[in-house]
């Protein structure tokens, strides 16, 4: 049975008690102009105060009349660009003519059409299959100016089974030319999601919502996941009896942090030589610095508080971890050499669930809010400003940044779900729920 230390660690790791936020928190303001670095487009389409680029994306050509991926490559397209952020999507419902009497050269393209349906920008796509091999043929126009745009993507042809990689990798592109930075659809993103009898196992998810893989098999409790060296998930199991960290997936996965008490929260430095994490051999949780082996490098903390929760700073200098020390757990921050503790949020009297974002000086964090529920939050750990994400939507929790800093995602009680997966922009305006047909999703993590 675990000690009623180790119980008070569950509690905390876990988040599950009840606060209260009692000073408001101030509501991010809608930006007024396209991203830096954006190419300057007249602003058509206006969301909640945000220019977007209408974008038609017509069906896709199936020059083989009998490769069946139009349909998938279609999906993914418009998937990924309405969950950008960045783009008004026109479909086939958005306009009245057709289409497929068009070519993918820009003689054979009827841009007054497309321009009269408000469309900025034109993606046309077409595939031909011969045997497992794809050739992909994917271009991006300029409406006004009817000419093709050059983007960082030169298609080619694939194997059947990298199809839908190419996809992401053209979506990527052309969020790139629009923006100035690169996409990241294609990324992974773990959490937890429950088994047969009461366990728990760890899945994988891309951020569109496609390719759901089981990453752990065996049975009892595997939860709080993060991706460690190499990629290879990192997560605490409690297959062998204990409370231990583990890495890999089943049946490869090997222990590397199996000390008495608790081992969790395992987190990777942005360099990649250190792993923060939460370990209670000492009695009390405390946050520890392991090599990549799970050897223990430095002690963080050690005083009679419950200290869990560490994520990196961008460039690995500073670690935020969550403590009880005040009272109630709050976001604190330290130096990675474990010196300068100090705590960074003051309202409310429970915030748990740090993510540092990799590319800014935001720290989300899961807090309860006056009407006692749970919401997502960013704090800036100079100032204390805080920043709400979400509000009367459910339960949010978990939060995790993306690698580009670009969005969050969450796990949400909203619609009624036991826990779905929301991927939301850093302003809180677009949110888009990866999973509408699964619930009972926890403690998202984002690959980076």
């Amino acid at each position: 049975m675990f000690s009623r230390v180790l119980c008070r660690t569950w509690r905390l790791l876990v988040a599950t008690l009840v606060c209260v936020v009692s000073v408001e928190a101030h509501a991010q303001e809608a930006p007024t102009a396209p991203p830096n670095g954006a190419i300057e487009l007249p602003p058509v389409s206006v969301y909640d105060g945000r220019y977007v680029v209408p974008l038609a994306v017509p069906d896709t050509y199936d020059l083989s009349a009998e490769g069946g991926l139009d349909v998938e490559i279609d999906s993914i397209i418009r998937n990924c660009l309405q969950i950008s952020g960045f783009f008004d999507v026109y479909g086939p419902d958005r306009y009245f003519f057709d289409a497929g009497q068009e070519g993918m050269t820009v003689a054979s393209i009827r841009f007054e059409n497309w321009y009269n349906v408000g469309a900025q920008g034109l993606v046309k796509t077409a595939y031909r299959v011969a045997g497992n091999q794809v050739a992909l043929d994917f271009r991006l126009y300029d409406i006004d100016n009817q000419t093709q745009l050059e983007i960082p993507y030169s298609g080619g042809t694939v194997a059947r089974e990298a199809v839908a990689g190419e996809v992401y990798a053209f979506v990527n592109a052309i969020i790139q030319y629009y923006t100035g930075s690169p996409g990241i659809f294609g990324s992974r993103i773990a959490f937890v999601a429950g088994g047969n009898g009461g366990d728990k196992h760890v899945y994988t998810i891309s951020m569109d919502g496609s390719g759901m893989s089981q990453e752990t098999t065996r049975g009892g409790l595997n939860i709080l996941p993060s991706f460690g060296p190499g990629g290879r998930l990192m997560y605490t199991s409690f297959r062998g009896g204990n409370p231990d960290l583990y890495i890999g997936s089943d049946p490869d996965a090997v222990s590397f942090s199996a000390r008495p008490g608790f081992n969790s929260g395992a987190r990777l430095s942005p360099a990649g030589g250190e792993i923060a994490a939460t370990l209670s051999v000492g009695g009390n949780a405390d946050i520890y610095i392991l090599d990549t082996n799970g050897g223990i490098l430095r002690q963080c903390t050690d005083n009679n508080a419950e200290d869990v929760s560490p994520t990196w700073s961008p460039d690995g200098s500073q670690i935020a971890f969550v403590s009880d020390r005040s009272g109630g757990p709050q976001i604190y921050v330290m130096n990675a050499d474990c010196s300068g503790q100090r705590r960074v949020t003051f309202a409310g009297n429970y915030n748990t669930e740090p993510d540092w974002s990799p590319t800014s000086n935001l720290i989300a964090f899961t807090g309860r809010d006056e009407r006692a529920r749970f919401d997502v939050f960013t704090v800036e750990p100079e100032t204390g400003f805080i920043t709400r994400l979400t509000q009367d939507q459910g339960d949010n929790k978990s939060p995790s940044w993306s690698p580009d800093g670009r969005y969050v995602v969450v796990s949400s009680t909203r619609g009624g779900s036991s826990g779905s997966l929301y991927v939301i922009d850093s302003t809180g305006y677009f949110q888009h729920n990866i999973t509408p047909n699964g619930g009972g999703f926890e403690t998202p993590r984002w690959e980076r």
